[in-house]
């Protein structure tokens, strides 16, 4: 399987295009899948326009972004038994680019993969499965510490991923934790309890309150000013993407905190994910507030990047 199709492509930083991309899905456990949707993750792709990355990996443009998607199964490798064309599916990572890197690589007419980066829905896919990847995240950083129904706890930030972590602490039962989040909007649509626009507006019969604070703003200076709120030697749990991590542990260090960073989501998380998303009990109609088509691509990351209003932006491509 090999071709060429339309796609999203950073060809250097902040200069994103619509282009001819060429792929070569040659190995036995390959899928080649025609894509339906694809979500834009602000986090991510903005480190991505701004040459940031958050590790010692160097940026090698040109890079496609997109790593949630919905498509249709076009033909596959010898060795796929599992799946076969005309399957719905979800992908979240496109892997056979030539001369492209693959940093996720999912905007695209069609998606050249791995079977590994596929999940199989069974059915045909509803705008929710676009869900899938980030409530899968959400299910792996919970899964990493241990909470009790007393437990108190704050989120920083109520973006996509701070947003679908309220959603899933409703959902485990847990109706009782707080919120800091910048444009109010997002508080409403959350399910937390107290929301501040700014940290400092939490009064001092907050401090010493939590147990865990969950940041997942990618601003990891907020940590410090948050920390008067956590219990001695309470929990930090880092789930936002870092153009910096070198804040003072000094300014920290007299709660003895303990910090736990979350970045990889299972195979096994993303079908739990899938499984909580078909029961119905996540609230999904409120992460979509804006869709268009992929022809108007630049104005969708504006949007999803630049205004306060936006949560999941949707690129179609058909």
């Amino acid at each position: 399987m090999q071709g060429e199709v339309q796609a999203i492509v950073l060809q250097k930083a902040n200069k994103m295009k619509l282009q001819n991309a060429p792929y070569l899905a040659d190995q036995p456990g390959d899928v080649l899948i025609k894509t339906i949707a694809s979500t834009i993750t602000p986090g991510y792709d903005r480190l991505l326009l701004t040459n940031k990355p958050v590790t010692s990996r160097v940026f090698t443009y040109p890079i496609m972004p997109g790593s949630e998607s919905i498509g249709q199964v076009i033909n596959t490798g010898p060795g796929v038994s599992d799946l076969k064309p005309g399957d719905f599916v979800y992908a979240f990572k496109g892997d056979r680019w030539r001369g492209i890197e693959p940093y996720a690589g999912c905007h695209a007419e069609m998606i050249p993969t791995s079977r590994s980066n596929v999940f199989a829905l069974g059915r045909q896919p509803i705008h929710r499965d676009l869900l899938i990847g980030v409530l899968g995240y959400v299910i792996s950083a919970i899964e990493k510490v241990e909470l009790a129904h007393s437990s108190r706890i704050l989120l920083l930030g109520l973006g996509s991923v701070g947003l679908m972590v309220s959603e899933y602490l409703n959902f485990l039962g847990f109706h009782h934790f707080d919120a800091v989040e910048t444009f109010s909007i997002r508080g409403q649509l959350s399910h937390a309890e107290n929301i501040a626009l700014d940290i400092s507006d939490f009064t001092t019969e907050f401090n010493n309150r939590y147990d865990l604070i969950i940041e997942t703003t990618g601003r990891v200076l907020l940590i410090e000013k948050a920390m008067r709120l956590l219990k001695q030697q309470g929990k930090i749990l880092l789930m936002g993407n870092y153009e910096v991590m070198a804040y003072d542990y000094r300014l920290i260090s007299h709660k003895e905190p303990v910090i736990i960073s979350s970045g990889i989501t299972t195979f096994n998380q993303i079908s739990s994910a899938a499984a909580v998303l078909e029961g119905g009990r996540i609230d999904g109609e409120k992460f979509f507030t804006d869709v268009f088509p992929v022809s108007q691509f630049e104005l969708a990351y504006r949007r999803a990047l630049d205004s306060k209003e936006s949560v999941k932006t949707v690129l179609s491509w058909v």
